[in-house]
């Protein structure tokens, strides 16, 4: 159903797709790396202008810094460090640890990419519940765009294996982990199956079960 716009729908879209843009006019080297945040800022921003109206908001000021800091803080430091330290994303010299990288890259692409669109009406960056969401990826992790995320930012740490990136994706792990708990807090209190969906399927992986329920569920 459609509703009105808001000015922050309109602000989410023009600044996602933004972002976007930024990550390929400033690092073209790591764009492949750094496709599951560029598809993700896309639709997202495309979200921003379909999304349902969230049943419930998480307001802890903890659990928002956890989302925004989760969802850019990746984009900041390479930004910053194609600037002023681009010794920070240094390529392997290892063969090896190139081809490998890549090849999780890819499939961390392909699995966020996935994830996200199958959650493009109940998208949200701070943790919300909108609808349920239980098909394509979210029949086999709860938050599958997490686990592609894992994938994608392991290809690039073992093809940019540098301290400060190392540190950088340590503490996206830290913040991704709060903002799953937020998320699964705000959902099982908006949508009663979301419990005994939380029994049955696993966080980042989890063996394909033989039903597939109908109804729909937004972890993130």
């Amino acid at each position: 159903m459609s509703r009105r716009r808001r000015a922050s729908d309109w602000a989410g879209f023009v600044g996602h797709l933004g972002v976007a843009v930024v990550i390929v006019v400033r690092t073209p080297s790591l764009t492949l790396f750094l496709l599951p945040s560029i598809v993700h800022m896309l639709i997202a921003a495309g979200s921003f202008l379909v999304r349902d109206e969230p049943r419930r908001r998480e307001q802890e000021l903890i659990a928002r810094f956890a989302a925004y800091a989760g969802g850019f803080g990746i984009f900041i430091l390479t930004q910053f460090a194609s600037v002023f330290r681009p010794e920070w994303l240094a390529l392997t010299t290892n063969a090896w640890l190139g081809l490998t990288g890549f090849a999780l890259g890819l499939t961390g692409i392909f699995i966020e990419i996935w994830a996200v669109w199958h959650l493009r009406f109940a998208f949200a960056t701070e943790p919300a519940a909108r609808r349920l969401v239980m098909t394509g990826p979210y029949r086999l992790a709860r938050h599958p765009i997490y686990s592609g995320a894992c994938l994608s930012y392991l290809g690039l740490l073992m093809t940019h294996p540098t301290i400060p990136l190392a540190l950088a994706l340590l503490g996206w792990v830290v913040c991704i982990r709060l903002r799953m708990r937020y998320e699964e807090a705000i959902l099982t209190s908006a949508f009663p199956d979301y419990a005994e969906y939380r029994r049955r399927v696993g966080a980042l992986v989890s063996w394909p079960t033989v039903a597939s329920p109908r109804s729909e569920i937004e972890p993130a």
